[in-house]
């Protein structure tokens, strides 16, 4: 390319000429750029998708999409076997790019700051756009989060996930603060985040989930069947207490890392074994029985261990009361981990954020374009237990089935 640009330069004379000419080749190489950058991000996103929905690639296939730098020809799409996947920048039916306003948004939602973001667009645009610019057009997003807050939620929700993750956040100073973050799993299969919270604590806290469980409530997640969390000391209570009726279990993923911890290296492989055949036990009395001959090796060597499982054993094994083929999603929270690792991505690159304010931006950001892919994605087999979750409903809650036909069709 510098190559290029050199020779183009010596064969012209005319300023105005050369000045077009230069252009024309600037632009050209920044779409090549784009195409290439375009088409990587997509390869990798169709893999992940083909990880989670049990689909295979199939090829690729071209076409033209318009950019603010002009056209860019034979940009090769990949595809799956199933058709479902559609790359993050390409709207079905649509072949135009983003708008200003929109690629602003997009650089904001991927973890540039707004200096980033001017940078950039002065860089590669004609005129200046502030800082100042950029935090304007980034303010509509404010409106949206507190609609996103404060929606309704009408669908039926058998499973909640809640887990929280530290971001940085100045207030007076930048110390690491939890966000809470509740995520649903809908009757037919969808994942949805319902709702993200910047409390300014320091530490997860019971109390906190409580009043965060009680804003749900209110508006309208009801007649769940089980509540999924990590091991937070009174975080099971307060489920309770809320919603009574509901269970709670315990992430068996987060209790197997935090009693690793607790054990020297030379026996990590045969405590991490062992624990593996528990919790992949059949039923509640297979459990049981291999919990009694892992308590019997293990007690006396690492008695805090075991202390700690026998504390919260009732909650450990919840999920083996529910269909084999959902069991593996409720023993754990890594559906809502995977999200949370997504935020943790986009804030990377930020090395903390000014005010709260400005970190509710990026997680309505990231909660609304993950949602718009969770409603494409079904969980796998999740189809197999729905008949058994809608019974135990009707059983704990007393919804007949007249109410769950009605309920299911007004939210497809």
């Amino acid at each position: 390319m510098k190559k290029q640009i050199k020779e183009t330069i010596k064969s012209i004379t005319e300023r105005e000429e050369r000045k077009k000419i230069l252009e024309e080749v600037v632009k050209e190489w920044i779409k090549e750029k784009m195409k290439e950058l375009l088409e990587e991000v997509a390869r990798e996103e169709r893999a992940e998708y083909c990880r989670e929905e049990g689909d295979v690639g199939n090829g690729y296939y071209e076409r033209g999409l318009n950019t603010l730098w002009g056209k860019i020809e034979k940009l090769r799409v990949p595809r799956t076997r199933r058709g479902g996947f559609c790359p993050f920048f390409i709207e079905r039916y649509s072949r135009s790019g983003w708008l200003l306003e929109e690629l602003v948004v997009a650089m904001y939602q991927g973890g540039c700051s707004t200096r980033d973001i001017s940078r950039t667009l002065n860089i590669l645009l004609e005129g200046r756009y502030t800082a100042g610019w950029i935090s304007r057009v980034t303010e509509i997003i404010e409106e949206k989060i507190e609609g996103f807050r404060k929606r309704e939620i009408k669908k039926w929700y058998p499973i909640v996930f809640v887990d929280g993750v530290v971001i940085k956040i100045r207030r007076v100073n930048v110390e690491g603060e939890v966000v809470y973050i509740a995520m649903g799993i809908d009757e037919e299969g969808h994942k949805e985040v319902l709702g993200f919270w910047i409390m300014g604590g320091e530490g997860e806290s019971a109390g906190n989930w409580e009043e965060i469980l009680e804003e749900l409530k209110e508006r309208g997640l009801k007649e769940v069947l089980v509540f999924v969390g990590d091991g937070l000391r009174g975080l099971g209570e307060a489920v309770k207490k809320v919603y009574p009726k509901a269970e709670f279990q315990s992430c068996i993923l987060h209790k197997i890392r935090s009693s690793l911890r607790k054990v020297r290296k030379r026996d990590e492989e045969a405590v991490r074994e062992e624990l593996k055949k528990v919790y992949r036990s059949a039923d509640k009395e297979s459990f049981l029985k291999r919990w009694e001959r892992f308590k019997k090796r293990w007690e006396k060597i690492y008695p805090e261990v075991v202390k700690s499982w026998e504390g919260e054993l009732h909650y450990l094994l919840t999920y083996l009361s529910y269909p084999e083929e959902i069991r593996s999603i409720i023993y754990t929270t890594n559906p809502l981990e995977r999200f949370i690792k997504e935020v943790k991505r986009r804030v990377k690159v930020i090395e903390f954020f000014p005010h709260p304010p400005s970190c509710a931006k990026i997680l309505y950001l990231v909660s609304e374009e993950m949602n718009e892919k969770y409603q494409t994605r079904r969980i796998r087999d999740f189809h197999l237990a729905r008949e058994v979750l809608r019974e135990m409903r009707e059983e704990r809650y007393g919804v007949g089935t007249e109410i769950l036909v009605s309920s299911h069709t007004q939210n497809s």
